[in-house]
C-alpha cells in the first residue's frame, strides 16, 4: 500500500494548515461519513506524526503517514489525495 499525493494537494495542506518543511500529516478512519476503502468511515486528517508509522511518503519536504493501528482501514489499497472543487479529496484510485 502506497500514499500518492498530488502537488496541488500539498500545496493545499502547506497553505491551510499552514506546515512547514518537517512537518508531518496523519490520515486515519474517522467514524461517520463514507469512503471508497470502508462504508460507514471517512478519512480524518491531523498534524503530526503517526506513533507507528506503516505507510509514508514524502513529498515537498512534508511526511503524510498511516499508522500501523489504522492500516486496516484501507484494505491493502493505495490511498491517493488530490484536490477537487479546491478541496482535499481522497480515492482508492488515481484522482488525474
Amino acid at each position: 500500500m502506497n500514499i500518492n499525493i498530488t502537488d496541488e494537494a500539498v500545496n493545499w495542506f502547506k497553505n491551510e494548515m499552514d506546515l512547514e518543511e518537517g512537518d508531518a500529516i496523519q490520515f486515519y478512519p474517522k467514524y461517520g461519513g463514507d469512503s471508497p476503502f470502508q462504508s460507514g468511515f471517512s478519512i480524518g486528517m491531523a498534524i503530526g506524526s503517526a506513533n507507528e508509522p506503516q505507510v509514508t511518503t514524502e513529498k515537498q519536504g512534508i511526511s503524510f503517514q498511516i499508522d500501523e493501528k489504522d492500516i486496516w482501514f484501507f484494505d491493502e489499497k493505495d490511498l491517493y489525495v488530490g484536490l477537487k472543487d479546491g478541496e482535499v479529496a481522497y480515492s482508492d484510485e488515481s484522482l488525474n
